[in-house]
């Protein structure tokens, strides 16, 4: 009886984990959401006026998403060949991972430098 109870709680949670997977759309947003936190901190009261649309397509332009049918993970790749994953999403939830020269490579990743 506690194998049949085991085995149906797996099977419940690998269920909810298929269907709470988050899509591109989650990650661009938790991670343009981080950039502006990031800019935030770094330049002050000006990045209000940073535009949400403006870091969301830029974060569309530099990740990728790959879907791991129970979880998904985003990638970034840079133009110096820099890439590495920023954020796994799981249960409709995106965690991000950031670093602290993540507004540098917010620069790169749009040629102002």
């Amino acid at each position: 009886m506690k194998k049949i109870i085991t085995i149906v709680i797996v099977v419940a949670v690998l269920l909810a984990m298929v269907i709470t997977n988050p899509k591109k759309e989650a990650h661009t947003k938790a991670i343009a959401t981080d950039y502006k936190e990031a800019i935030q901190k770094k330049v002050g009261i000006l990045s209000f006026f940073a535009p949400d649309v403006a870091l969301e397509g830029v974060v569309n332009n530099t990740v990728t998403v790959s879907d791991y049918v129970f979880l998904s993970v985003g990638k970034y790749s840079m133009k110096d060949d820099a890439s590495g994953i920023v954020s796994v999403g799981v249960f409709n939830h995106v965690f991000v991972f950031t670093k602290d020269n993540i507004l540098e490579e917010l620069v790169r990743s749009v040629d102002l430098d």
